[in-house]
């Protein structure tokens, strides 16, 4: 990987120029974005709207380096200014709340620069709607930032499952169930809830934004499966809080598979709580990401095998997902840091007048949005019809 980056920036002449809206020293994923965009080399961040409160935001860009003239208080200034210049960024970063995440970026696609954003796409149906359509209009890259997707490891289970290792799929379980003092307790000051748990923003069944999507993504990419229809069953348990904090959905695919999926804030005792379990006719494979260097894979009648990132035996695509030999974790960043490097290569195709499309194809995107929020959407009627079961 590292000769392919150095190749990158000789043949573009430069880092991608990157700019960055919300992700201020007052949010959770900023730094995780900052971190995992350098990782490579491949970006410099130079402009940013840091956040909605002008002090942290004008704070952050100081700290940052940011120049003075592109350390914006305002999205829409940022997004006009920017495309003006003539060194503008060839990216923004969007790391706000998800009820604004459309707004911020039509205002960016519009002006020609492409959008990495956070999840869930949006807040609403209609919200993603629109944005898709002016993803489509713009013919821009959008990446969406299902970072789980960029770990060596499920890639590895998503070319074992391509190959018929597997045989035909039967079951499809994902939980994503956190139960850590930050998520499972309410503060004593409503006002310093996090935005997560503020049902204006979040809306009730925020959670599976949050969250849900992760492994509903997660399942969809290493499977190749949609659902065809679902059924939600979701709860709070915290006392005086306005979402759901546990939800559970019941799934069912085309070709006979059945699924669940768990997530929860109220797992008490566990940290982050994602795992994925597929089980086909002839083996399974199960993936954690707490231990994420390792996919076991559990053939009928046959010995576990344990693949570890960076071994021998996989695909070039996997090998290239991880940077050191075995026995060096890696882990989230570099897994977040993955889908940079390759966003990056499909911005470098587009402007040289290749197709982004080998680059792409690996990366979630808009219509992986749209589908987590459909199935936000469609959890949501199943869990005021009483968990019917809902056609996606």
């Amino acid at each position: 990987m590292a000769n392919e980056n150095a190749k990158f920036l000789q043949d573009f002449g430069r880092r991608l120029r990157v700019g960055m809206v919300g992700g201020g020293f007052d949010s959770i994923i900023g730094e995780t974005h900052r971190i995992a965009l350098q990782a490579d080399g491949l970006f410099e961040l130079v402009a940013g709207a840091f956040s909605i409160n002008p002090e942290v935001s004008t704070a952050t860009g100081k700290a940052l380096l940011v120049a003075d003239d592109r350390n914006y208080l305002d999205y829409r200034e940022m997004a006009s200014r920017e495309a003006s210049r003539p060194d503008p960024i060839d990216a923004v970063v969007i790391a706000t709340p998800p009820h604004i995440h459309s707004d911020v970026a039509i205002a960016f696609l519009e002006r020609g620069i492409h959008v990495i954003c956070e999840k869930p796409l949006t807040r609403t149906l209609e919200q993603a709607l629109q944005l898709k359509r002016a993803v489509d209009a713009s013919k821009l890259i959008f990446v969406l930032t299902h970072c789980y997707s960029g770990f060596p490891m499920p890639r590895l289970a998503r070319d074992l499952v391509a190959k018929g290792e597997l045989g035909r799929l039967r079951m499809i379980d994902a939980e994503f169930a956190g139960g850590a003092a930050g998520v499972a307790l309410e503060p004593g000051d409503i006002s310093q809830r996090h935005w997560r748990f503020r049902p204006g923003i979040a809306g009730r069944e925020g959670i599976l934004g949050e969250v849900g999507t992760h492994t509903y993504h997660l399942t969809r990419y290493v499977t190749g499966q949609t659902p065809t229809r679902l059924s939600a069953r979701m709860q709070t348990f915290v006392e005086g809080r306005e979402v759901f904090d546990n939800a559970y959905m019941d799934l069912d695919y085309t070709g006979g598979a059945v699924g669940r999926i768990w997530s929860s804030y109220v797992a008490t005792g566990n940290q982050h709580g994602l795992s994925l379990r597929i089980y086909g006719e002839k083996a399974a494979v199960e993936w954690r990401e707490e231990d994420g260097e390792y996919l076991r894979f559990r053939p009928l009648g046959g010995p576990e095998i344990l693949y570890r990132t960076g071994q021998d035996g996989t695909s070039e695509f996997v090998s290239r997902s991880a940077r050191f030999r075995p026995g060096h974790p890696e882990g989230y960043i570099l897994a977040f840091a993955n889908l940079y490097t390759e966003t990056a290569f499909a911005i470098g195709a587009l402007k040289e007048g290749k197709s982004p499309e080998p680059w792409l194809k690996n990366l979630p995107g808009i219509e992986d949005g749209l589908l987590g929020i459909q199935m936000i959407d469609a959890a949501a009627r199943s869990q005021a019809a009483g968990s019917s079961w809902i056609t996606l």
